[in-house]
C-alpha cells in the first residue's frame, strides 16, 4: 500500500495523485499523524536535557548505535545533533528501506561495491 501511494506522489505538485483526484497533506494531518504542534512553539527549552536522556533518545528514535550517539552528543552542545549526522542516519535508513523493497538489486549493489 505504501509503495503504491509512494507511485502516485508528484514532487512538483507535493500531492498525490489517486483515481478519485489529487490529494494534498495539510498541516492538520501533520498535526494528527505525527503530534507534531503546528502553531506556537514546537521545542521548549524550559529545562536542559542531560546528555543520558539525549543519548537515550538518539539510540531509541533514530537508531543510531551507543558509540556514535555519545561521540555526537560530546560534539553538540546540550541534547543537539548536528545536521550531518541527522543526514547520514536518514541516508543509511533510506538505504537500508531500498534494499528490504527490492532485496535482490540491493544485495548486488552491495557486491558492485555501491
Amino acid at each position: 500500500m505504501i509503495r503504491a501511494l509512494c507511485e502516485r506522489w508528484h514532487t512538483e505538485t507535493s500531492s498525490f495523485h489517486l483515481p478519485v483526484g489529487k490529494m494534498t497533506i495539510t498541516l492538520d494531518d501533520v498535526h494528527n499523524l505525527l503530534h507534531i504542534p503546528i502553531h506556537g512553539r514546537m521545542l521548549y527549552h524550559d529545562e536542559a536535557m542531560g546528555q543520558d536522556r539525549a543519548i537515550d533518545l538518539i539510540i531509541r528514535l533514530l537508531g543510531m548505535s551507543e558509540a556514535d550517539a555519545m561521540a555526537e552528543i560530546m560534539n553538540e552542545s546540550a541534547g543537539h545533533i548536528s545536521y550531518p549526522s541527522l543526514k547520514r542516519v536518514y541516508e543509511g535508513h533510506l538505504t537500508q528501506a531500498r534494499r528490504l523493497e527490492d532485496p535482490i538489486r540491493g544485495r548486488r549493489s552491495r557486491r558492485e561495491g555501491g
